[in-house]
């Protein structure tokens, strides 16, 4: 359940408060009465957020004027009766698309917090490889924050946001770039300190490094499922822990691996080696378009659409009626005046008998 708050301009507030209750079929609209505006408030069902959102928007509501709330109710009584009939399957946003818009973007952005999750992330997979221990790659994958750039990029493009996008693609490079270099110091640590673990790769005797380069149809399957669970979880209003894994085993064994191999290659005069590092920035590659494509795809069927940008001719509320509260706690004395109706004048204030006389 949420709570829908309306802040309108008093010349607006008819027409709205009609467009609620033969449109929208509202119920329990609230009135408010503020200085200089009217508040309207009501509940809706999570399932007709993003509807009433979007029909609010082509009035104008949050547009041309107003503005436009969607609050979160923990618990609200009394509850809602339970419906004997079967609801229809709804594959709308649960949330608007301002606020998924919110989240992904404060996922995307840059942090000492993403890049010290990226780089111990990277470490833990880096340290998984060079022990052929699967338990740490899967570790490595809970910490692992490359599915916060991925979606900004995708979202970005759906609701034709260009700064959201270009800011997903500029820190999913970021992200990559930082487990490949981390994925080229452990590589070059374990020339220098350990030439049996090099026999073992050149050999092709370290499997979990084997399974993280070149791809086959299993691998296209996992990264377009994965897309798609991100976008479904995202419109849901919460990205499970899981859906960021499976994002994870896309693309950062592949980004880790690519670096080590590249740093065994040429620290070991390795040319063998080379080859794993370009099949696993292949599946690199491939499993980045397929999680993009995938995430598109789900988002657009979950009808995500343009974010309408506020109006140049967008007008905020106490522009409509100014605000009274000069009068109201800061009264005027009346200005006396004679028996004709002029004015009087007041009378010249008497100098103090320490000021100079001129």
């Amino acid at each position: 359940m949420k709570q829908v708050q309306i802040v309108l301009p008093y010349d607006k507030t008819e027409a709205v408060f009609n467009f609620l209750v033969d449109v929208i079929h509202a119920e329990n609209v609230l009135k408010l009465n503020a200085d200089n505006a009217h508040i309207l408030q009501f509940r809706i069902d999570d399932d007709d957020v993003m509807e009433t959102v979007e029909k609010l928007k082509s009035q104008g509501v949050g547009v041309e004027f107003g503005f436009v709330d969607v609050l979160d109710l923990r618990a609200s009584l009394p509850r809602e009766a339970e419906e004997t009939h079967e609801k229809a399957l709804h594959r709308e946003a649960a949330i608007a698309v301002e606020e998924i818009f919110e989240h992904v973007d404060r996922g995307a952005s840059l942090s000492f917090d993403f890049f010290a999750f990226a780089i111990l992330a990277d470490a833990i997979c880096a340290l998984g490889l060079v022990q052929n221990n699967g338990t740490l790659i899967l570790a490595a994958m809970l910490l692992c924050p490359l599915m916060g750039p991925l979606l900004a990029l995708a979202l970005g493009y759906v609701v034709a946001e260009k700064g959201l996008f270009f800011k997903g693609v500029k820190n999913e490079l970021i992200a990559l770039a930082v487990a490949v270099s981390v994925g080229l110091l452990v590589g070059g640590l374990a020339v220098a300190t350990s030439p049996d673990f090099v026999t073992s790769v050149r050999n092709g005797d370290v499997t979990e490094m084997a399974r993280a380069t070149g791809f086959k149809g299993i691998d296209v399957a996992v990264a377009v499922f994965a897309g798609a669970a991100v976008a479904i979880s995202i419109t849901r209003g919460d990205v499970a822990a899981l859906v960021g894994v499976a994002i994870s085993t896309s693309l950062m064994p592949p980004a880790v691996n690519t670096g080590m191999c590249l740093a065994i290659g040429l620290g070991a005069q390795a040319p063998e080696v080379f080859s794993l590092a370009s099949g696993s920035f292949q599946l690199l590659l491939m499993n980045i378009v397929a999680i993009d494509l995938a995430a598109v795809i789900m988002l657009k069927v979950k009808k995500l659409s343009p974010i309408k940008d506020k109006s140049v001719h967008w007008t905020a509320v106490t522009a409509f009626r100014p605000s009274r509260s000069r009068s109201l706690y800061h009264k005027s004395k009346p200005t006396p005046t004679t028996p004709d109706g002029q004015a009087a004048e007041s009378p010249p204030a008497e100098k103090s008998k320490d000021e100079p006389k001129t």
